[in-house]
């Protein structure tokens, strides 16, 4: 590799980087849109049925080297917690009430988690930073969320975005740790196919697969098809193929402030004092648990 392309490596990064946090940020504005038309895990099979086909009739078009079957049921796994897990929650908490700024607050905590995981299941050092961002970013959590928590109909939706960064940092991890040398698209639709396996009964029994056509359903399933799962999903996975699993949720501490701007300039949402500090506190636990 010559200095030139080494050097413009980390440049091509950043770019790559920074779309894939604004693209990533829009799906917490598409998805409230599109449940106006149907249930959350409705949704999401919509969501992956519609991405596979994309994926596989660019696969079609381009051509690929079947990889081994071992590593295919690993990205399998691995969408059954990025895809299945992370969308199904996510869904399921916007469509109870939980803001979406708040939701992009709560992912935005997921480097965070994402280091923990690494130091106890892939042994990566953690350091006394990381654990001091972690305490930092959950009080700015809590500052937000504290005065809705009384009420039981938002608990669950915290709750259901909970197990969605979970899942987010889970799936991360493993997608690192057993899904190496294969082709990002391969990889990305063994786990939209395995997602929509896993939610399609939870669609037909919670949601009883009920459409309500509407524009603004259209575009928001639209855009989430189009830009979250294929776009946004195959920078995430071909960073993670070129970088640690460390510099890859660090990009997630830059989703809460740019949910949030989105969420003002199209949705209208206001943010009080308690709002800003508790975003503030949440961006500077995450600095300060990546720096580590």
């Amino acid at each position: 590799m010559t200095s030139a392309s080494t050097s413009a490596r980390p440049h091509s990064d950043t770019l790559a980087g920074l779309a894939f946090v604004f693209i990533w940020s829009t799906g917490y504005i598409a998805a409230p849109a599109a449940l106006h038309g149907m249930g959350p895990y409705t949704l999401a099979c919509l969501r992956f049925f519609g991405s596979a086909l994309l994926i596989a009739l660019a696969l079609l078009i381009r051509g690929a080297t079947r990889p081994a079957t071992r590593t295919l049921m690993h990205a399998a796994v691995a969408g059954a917690l990025l895809q299945a897990g992370f969308f199904g929650f996510t869904y399921a908490a916007l469509r109870s009430g939980l803001p979406a700024a708040a939701a992009g607050l709560i992912t935005g905590l997921m480097p965070l988690t994402t280091s923990l995981g690494g130091a106890f299941f892939l042994r990566e050092k953690l350091r006394a930073s990381a654990i001091v961002g972690l305490v930092v970013g959950l009080a700015g959590v809590l500052l937000v969320i504290a005065p809705a928590l009384a009420q039981p109909a938002s608990t669950l939706g915290y709750g259901l975005m909970l197990l969605a960064l979970l899942s987010l940092s889970g799936g991360t991890l493993y997608q690192k740790r057993f899904v190496s040398g294969i082709d990002p698209l391969l990889s990305l639709l063994a786990q939209l196919l395995s997602a929509m396996l896993i939610l399609a009964p939870a669609a037909w029994l919670v949601d009883g697969f009920r459409l309500h056509w509407s524009p603004i359903a259209i575009a928001g399933l639209s855009w989430a098809i189009v830009m979250n799962s294929c776009i946004g999903l195959l920078l995430m996975l071909s960073l993670l193929a070129r970088g640690a699993s460390g510099k890859v949720a660090s990009l997630f501490y830059l989703v809460p402030p740019t949910t949030a701007v989105l969420a003002a300039l199209i949705l209208g949402v206001h943010f009080g004092l308690r709002d800003a500090a508790g975003f503030a506190l949440a961006a500077t636990g995450v600095w300060l648990g990546q720096r580590a």
